[in-house]
């Protein structure tokens, strides 16, 4: 069983709906990680060496992603419109038109080479 410490979205706000104290034991006393970790370590599956290793090993992997990434150009702008539907709404039309001009207008504030093309 795992439990959704976090809102749904952005618009979501779960303090509405749980008390603090319910997420605070779910992500400190019950939380699924913790007790998959208490479970393989009173069987001697895992111990401090190979949590102090896997978490070395996990920090070089993500942060050989992050540089990867970083070293990527940034999706063109033009996918903000085109990976919905078919055929594109007027108004999503006029928004991208919109789009273009403000960054023609003002295309000193925008570093546009670093954007896919």
């Amino acid at each position: 069983m795992t439990y959704r410490i976090g809102h749904h979205s952005t618009s979501d706000d779960s303090s509405a709906y749980r008390s603090v104290d319910e997420v605070n034991y779910w992500d400190k006393q019950d939380h699924p990680i913790s007790r998959l970790r208490h479970y393989m370590t009173a069987r001697s599956w895992w111990g401090e060496d190979e949590e102090r290793a896997w978490r070395k090993q996990s920090r070089r992997l993500v942060m050989e992603a992050f540089e990867k990434a970083e070293r990527r150009l940034k999706p063109r702008a033009e996918l903000l419109f085109t990976d919905v539907y078919e055929e594109v709404p007027a108004n999503l039309e006029k928004q991208r038109e919109g789009l273009w001009r403000h960054l023609q207008q003002y295309k000193e504030h925008y570093p546009l080479d670093t954007y896919d093309k």
